[in-house]
């Protein structure tokens, strides 16, 4: 993008291992970091109310960017604001999902499960303007940034998929770093007139 835009990155709390699909980018002797545990439904919970607090603190935001599990946060917290406030405005605009997964739903962790939505079963659940950048050879998580982009409205929605894995775009693949660009100023006009 360019110097209009800025970021504010969020961190996870919870150490864990490198992830294998940093592996090649980063040192293996760093600490890395998760959002909240899969599957424990307190951990999610927790994550979910970290972020709120800091978007009461720091909010509203133009955008939410996640990349992997901080996709299912981002798009977990906009189902979980909407069903706690569902007459308030959401504390983002759109969201950018970069090798998304599917949500959980927000009803099912306040009775303690964990579950992820479906589009099949679920339908449309997201409705703000989104962009879903995946790669065709994604073999870590197979399918589930198609299931993101499935749950979202399609009048608002866009997608870009590279030819790369789990992964972000990067300058080795210059198409796709500058399809991806288009994608995301897509979403940006399109949350702007909205």
């Amino acid at each position: 993008m360019d110097s209009r835009h800025t970021f504010d990155f969020v961190e996870g709390t919870i150490e864990v291992p490198i992830a294998q699909e940093i592996q090649a980018y980063y040192p293996p002797t760093a600490a890395y970091f998760n959002y909240f545990s899969p599957g424990s439904v307190e951990s999610i919970k927790a994550a979910l109310n970290d972020l709120g607090k800091f978007l009461a603190i720091e909010g509203p935001y133009d955008a939410f960017l996640g990349f992997s599990q901080g996709s299912v946060l981002a798009a977990t917290y906009i189902l979980h604001h909407s069903m706690l406030h569902p007459t308030a405005p959401l504390p983002v605009r759109c969201a950018l999902f970069l090798s998304g997964n599917r949500p959980l739903d927000p009803a099912a962790l306040q009775r303690g499960e964990a579950r992820q939505l479906d589009p099949e079963k679920d339908g449309i659940v997201l409705r703000l303007p989104t962009v879903h950048i995946w790669g065709f050879n994604d073999k870590l998580y197979p399918g589930t940034s198609e299931s993101l982009y499935g749950l979202c409205k399609e009048e608002e929605r866009s997608k870009f998929c590279h030819q790369e894995g789990h992964d972000i775009p990067s300058a080795r693949a210059k198409d796709a770093v500058l399809g991806a660009a288009r994608a995301i100023r897509r979403m940006v006009d399109i949350a702007t007139i909205a």
